[in-house]
C-alpha cells in the first residue's frame, strides 16, 4: 500500500510541475496592451530603419541587425545608427530585410528593442499612425490611461486622456489609435481625431 500511495503524491507532484512548467513556457513574453503614444513616449529611440541583415554583433545575448536609418523620430540627434539589437529571450523581435518603424531603449551605448517595443513592418503601418508619428512628441506630457465603469466619467483627468468606455471625454481603444492625446488649453490633455 505505501508503494502505491507514494506513486501517487510523486505522479501529482509531477503533474503539478509539469503545469506549472507549461504555464510559463506558454506565456512567454507579456506585453500590456498600450497606446502607440505611450510607448512612443517611453522610448528612448523611435525610427524608420531598412533592415539590410543580421550581422555579427558583440554581445552573444543580443541579435545584431545592420539597418540604414530613414526617419529619426526621437531623439532627433545626429548620432549615427548603424546595427540595432534584440534580445534573444521570447520577448525579443526577428526582423526580416525591409522597412519598420521600431522603438526601443538604449543600453550601454546601443539600441535594444523587443516585443514589446514598436515593431511594425512600414507597409503594413496604417496611413494615421505614419500621420500620427509626428505629433506623439508634442503629447509626451500627457498621460494615456485606462478607465473603468465610473471612473470613464470623471472629468477631473487633467493631464490624462482615457482609454475604456467610448463617451464624451474617453475613448474606446479602436477609436483611441486613430487619435493624439495632446495638451490643449489651461495645460489639460485631450484626444484629437483626423489631425493631418
Amino acid at each position: 500500500m505505501s508503494v502505491s500511495l507514494s506513486a501517487a503524491v510523486t505522479l501529482g507532484l509531477l503533474y503539478f510541475l509539469s503545469v506549472g512548467l507549461n504555464e510559463q513556457v506558454a506565456e512567454g513574453c507579456k506585453c500590456l496592451q498600450r497606446h502607440p503614444q505611450q510607448v512612443f513616449c517611453e522610448s528612448d529611440i523611435v525610427i524608420r530603419v531598412k533592415v539590410t541583415g543580421n550581422v555579427a554583433g558583440t554581445r552573444p545575448d543580443l541579435v545584431a541587425y545592420s539597418v540604414k536609418v530613414i526617419t529619426k523620430y526621437k531623439p532627433n540627434n545626429k548620432k549615427a545608427i548603424w546595427v540595432i539589437y534584440s534580445d534573444k529571450t521570447s520577448c525579443g523581435a526577428h526582423l526580416e530585410n525591409g522597412e519598420y518603424l521600431l522603438s526601443g531603449r538604449v543600453v550601454a551605448g546601443v539600441m535594444v528593442f523587443g516585443l514589446c517595443d514598436l515593431v511594425w513592418r512600414w507597409d503594413q503601418l496604417p496611413s494615421v499612425q505614419k500621420r500620427n508619428l509626428n505629433l506623439y512628441q508634442t503629447g509626451c506630457a500627457c498621460e494615456i490611461t485606462s478607465c473603468t465603469g465610473a471612473s470613464c466619467l470623471n472629468t477631473k483627468h487633467q493631464r490624462k486622456c482615457l482609454v475604456g468606455v467610448k463617451n464624451s471625454i474617453s475613448l474606446g481603444y479602436e477609436e483611441a489609435l486613430q487619435a493624439v492625446c495632446l495638451p490643449g488649453r489651461h495645460g489639460s490633455c485631450r484626444w484629437q481625431k483626423g489631425l493631418k
